[in-house]
């Protein structure tokens, strides 16, 4: 008799699940922190809507009918009309008195709309709390909408509220998958990893990213496989991995293009990691580069300024480390320059030790050890203080490419990838 297989069970489709992301923060009272910051009687109508939109996003569909009493749009609007509003709340907030009214009929979209444009407002006002407050009612009206989630994970991340901000982003990513929005899917994976970058998670932030590259490349979206790979180039470096990190440079390279707005800070961020392994000459062509880059912005001028010099200083050129030592010192009395002021004395310093011009290496590293100190930056201030013990004991303090065939290959590698973005920044800077 023969045999009868048993039948193999049809697996169901996997479902993707995560936690309901977070709504709340540390207020006693929800959306108290909008009566704080904006007061007067427009804080009190949006602390008002917020609740009355929260209410409602947050109920049953069928139960929304039921939520209101029958005259509470009617005297909301008519509150609306009576305060003293900018301009901007009036229309946002006459839309959440017309859901008062019929909470069964107002559409989702328009009340996503209306909390949009009060977050947007709160946002240029400065008030933190109520723009994540309406942005992420806004998420909620429109269930459906991954863009909204990744909006509230970032509004939530820019007040660092980091725990809120991750449950966003991966809800983001859950609706993303559902509804088949690929960019933003891979827009929340960056943003996972650049939290973890942050928190020094480099293995976490590693698998964030790939997942980005990869959705990226699939979809066809190249200005989110620059950011992804640009972003993996970053881990790569914090871990050691240079030879895979110019890899990844690479691929950041063709697939920003020449004219995408992030194409310098990789150029910079490229060039930065040769000379931190003694390559300096094609390091120094690429800040060159940049400097039509900066034009006008203080902070970066001082910083690609300073890596010329300590760029300089590692070619041996005099010339071009005394002159861009005169600029660094003169763009340092601007006040505007503060934050990066102790970094940029630290390339400073390391320039003119490597020319052996040691009263010059000892006077800049005194001045980043001072600044550091005053700004409280715990890291550059320990690099300063060793920088100056080095100096003091005349040790070498700059790393140089070893001699061998493996710098050599190297070296023109760096050299030829030099000489691509040099040439890219130069049509970027035709336009």
């Amino acid at each position: 008799m023969r045999a009868t297989r048993a039948k193999t069970p049809v697996r169901e489709p996997r479902r993707w699940r995560t936690p309901p992301p977070l709504i709340r923060g540390s207020e006693t009272l929800e959306g108290m922190d909008i009566l704080r910051e904006v007061g007067s009687e427009a804080g009190v109508l949006l602390w008002q809507s917020y609740r009355n939109v929260m209410f409602w996003a947050t109920a049953e569909p069928g139960e929304r009918a039921r939520l209101f009493s029958a005259e509470a749009g009617r005297k909301r609007l008519a509150e609306v009309g009576a305060a003293r509003l900018p301009q901007e709340l009036v229309e946002p907030l006459n839309v959440v008195g017309g859901l008062l009214a019929a909470p069964e009929d107002t559409p989702g979209d328009d009340v996503a709309a209306a909390c949009t444009a009060i977050g947007e407002w709160a946002q240029e006002e400065q008030h933190g709390a109520a723009a994540l407050a309406f942005t992420q009612a806004a998420a909620l009206a429109m269930p459906r909408s991954a863009a909204l989630a990744l909006k509230v994970g970032q509004v939530a991340r820019d007040r660092a509220e980091m725990a809120r901000a991750e449950t966003w982003f991966r809800h983001a990513i859950m609706i993303s998958r559902q509804v088949g929005d690929w960019e933003t899917y891979a827009r929340a994976y960056i943003a996972l990893g650049n939290m973890a970058i942050h928190r020094g998670s480099f293995p976490v932030a590693h698998r964030m990213h790939i997942k980005a590259l990869r959705a990226a490349r699939r979809k066809g979206l190249p200005a989110l496989q620059g950011m992804a790979a640009h972003d993996l180039f970053v881990v790569a470096t914090e871990t050691g991995r240079h030879a895979q990190a110019e890899e990844y440079a690479k691929a950041a390279f063709r697939a920003y293009g020449p004219h995408h707005e992030r194409l310098p800070v990789l150029a910079h961020d490229v060039a930065y990691l040769w000379m931190d392994q003694g390559y300096f000459a094609p390091a120094l062509e690429v800040f060159e580069a940049l400097r039509p880059h900066v034009v006008g912005k203080r902070e970066l001028g001082l910083t690609i300024v300073s890596n010329i010099a300590r760029a300089a200083g590692g070619v041996g050129d005099r010339e071009a480390f005394r002159k861009a030592w005169v600029e660094v010192n003169r763009l340092a009395k601007e006040p505007e320059v503060r934050s990066v002021l102790a970094a940029a004395m630290l390339e400073l310093a390391h320039g003119a030790a490597s020319l052996g011009e040691w009263d010059r290496a000892e006077q800049a590293a005194e001045q980043s050890r001072t600044v550091a100190a005053e700004m409280r930056q715990g890291k550059l201030l320990i690099s300063a203080e060793f920088v100056l013990d080095s100096i003091r004991n005349g040790r070498r303090i700059e790393r140089r490419a070893p001699d061998t065939a493996a710098s050599a290959v190297g070296t023109q590698d760096a050299e030829m990838f030099a000489a691509n973005l040099v040439r890219t920044l130069a049509m970027a800077t035709a336009q």
